[in-house]
């Protein structure tokens, strides 16, 4: 077969991703290409075709299952749909290879770390590895339900999907249909994991309306009528190959509006020690033998981490954002030796330009999103506005005068900052898909434009949304949820 051809047996390739949303009571079907970034907006009788396109079928098998879920189309008109996906690199191919159903293990990850690897001879099994929690902070929930409302993926196993369809069938008509408020992880077959439908960008099991919420599942049926992923959010888990290292995302403004707190709930059961202790199904990464310092330097997992445990030990300056800067710069000229964690106790100014072209790249991804939200996402939908904010907040840091205006004002929320270090220290956040230079920086750009977000967040009025409490949180969350993180690895590329 040509490789311009259309497949025989057609079906949605693995790397794309259908998510469901209700805006107001319209269904619109995303696909998100997780290759390219780009979006395609269906409507339900387009996304009847395409989940009856389950690699058995011929275009003509697919019309007739398609018209008997109620999706009816005519053979010539299905053709050219799939010819349009074929050319837009959005089918599978006819062989297994990268385009396997894949299993729930496949779920997109908080980081870009490996699974753990598997086990040499005659090592230490890793399951006896210790659980090291981060210390000093506990969680106080406040139940308004922003985390349900930012992430575009809420996934669920096929029992919590059962559970949750028999607890709420009336939600979406989803309890005698699965297909009506799920749709699979990945692809259009039935798959290990199912992601649930999306209305004005809230979880469909999220009661309540504007910018407070109660999941409904959890009302119905207690806490552990939750899938997983939600219980265990913003619990992150990282094997550094000495412990687990237990931290927290920085994602959610409960969990800075906790810094400080005591008596909240512990990140995980205390009773539990090792990591065969934790349940099978949380997602542990894992660091690996060697991670990139710097642009083509690398180092070794154990002194990473021992680096990454005395920088975590040092004394933080007022403005952290500098520090990281600074400490981005020794790293690069000196690696991981010499005086690189002093330079970050005692910084450098930060100055606007070299900040000016992270941000202006964060811009460029935000204000691109922006517009392809403006084309199918509701006025209502948090991750909207959002992503509307940060643009705005990019474009106006673009002013050198504001910039520099706002780098020598003091942080509004230090105390915020320096625990968003130290939570990502202690998860191993700054080791990534990014080398560990360019992470810092990274980083510090975050920082200042959460330090502007709350100007452009004012424009809401005095009763705006609350998960404007807290703009690192919101940009942390915006950053790794949708995608915006991509900005960095621009910057990697350009440098």
């Amino acid at each position: 077969m040509s490789p311009n051809a259309l497949p025989a047996r057609p079906r949605l390739a693995a790397h794309v991703l259908a998510r469901r949303h209700l805006v107001g009571e319209e269904e619109r079907i995303i696909l998100h290409d997780l290759r390219t970034g780009e979006l395609l907006q269906l409507g339900p009788r387009e996304w009847g075709l395409l989940s009856a396109a389950d690699g058995t079928r011929d275009v003509e098998g697919i019309v007739i299952a398609a018209a008997r879920e109620g999706a009816p189309a005519r053979v010539p008109a299905a053709q050219a749909f799939f010819a349009q996906l074929h050319a837009a690199g959005l089918l599978g191919c006819e062989d297994a290879g990268e385009d396997a159903a894949p299993s729930a293990s496949a779920a997109p990850r908080p980081s870009a770390l490996p699974v753990a690897p598997a086990l040499d001879a005659g090592a230490r099994d890793p399951r006896e590895r210790p659980l090291e929690v981060l210390p000093d902070f506990s969680l106080h929930c406040d139940g308004s339900g922003s985390c349900c409302r930012i992430y575009a993926s809420i996934l669920f196993d096929p029992e919590e999907a059962a559970r949750a369809r028999a607890l709420r069938p009336e939600v979406l008509s989803g309890g005698a249909r699965h297909e009506r408020a799920f749709t699979p992880e990945r692809g259009a077959w039935p798959c290990a994991a199912s992601v649930v439908a999306m209305r004005d960008g809230r979880c469909a099991y999220l009661e309540g309306e504007g910018g407070v919420g109660r999941c409904s599942l959890h009302a119905a049926g207690g806490p552990a009528a939750k899938p997983l992923g939600c219980r265990t959010f913003p619990t992150s888990f990282i094997d550094d190959g000495e412990s687990i290292r237990i931290s927290v995302s920085v994602e959610c403004a409960c969990v800075l509006a906790s810094v400080g707190r005591p008596g909240g709930a512990p990140l995980i059961d205390p009773r539990l020690r090792a990591r065969g202790d934790l349940d099978d199904r949380i997602d542990v990464a894992a660091l690996p033998d060697r991670a990139e310092v710097a642009p083509g330097a690398t180092a070794p997992r154990a002194e990473l981490v021992a680096w990454s445990r005395r920088l975590a030990a040092a004394a933080p300056p007022p403005d952290v954002a500098a520090g990281l800067s600074s400490l981005a710069a020794a790293v690069e000229a000196e690696g991981l030796t010499g005086d690189a964690i002093a330079r970050f106790e005692r910084p450098d100014p930060l100055e606007p330009a070299a900040l000016g072209p992270w941000l202006a790249a964060l811009h460029r991804r935000a204000a691109r999103r922006a517009r392809e939200d403006a084309a199918w996402r509701s006025e209502r939908d948090l991750a909207r506005r959002a992503t509307q904010w940060i643009a705005a907040a990019t474009f106006a840091l673009a002013d050198p005068d504001l910039l520099a205006a706002l780098l020598l004002s003091p942080p509004r929320a230090p105390d915020r900052e320096r625990f968003t270090l130290r939570a990502a220290l202690h998860g191993h956040r700054l080791l990534g898909a990014l080398p560990l230079s360019l992470a810092l920086r990274d980083r510090a750009a975050r920082l200042v434009v959460a330090r502007a977000l709350p100007l452009v967040c004012a424009e809401a009025g005095p009763d705006g949304d609350p998960a404007c409490a807290e703009p690192i949180a919101l940009v942390e969350a915006m950053l790794r949820g949708h995608g915006l993180d991509a900005y960095a690895a621009d910057m990697a590329r350009a440098s």
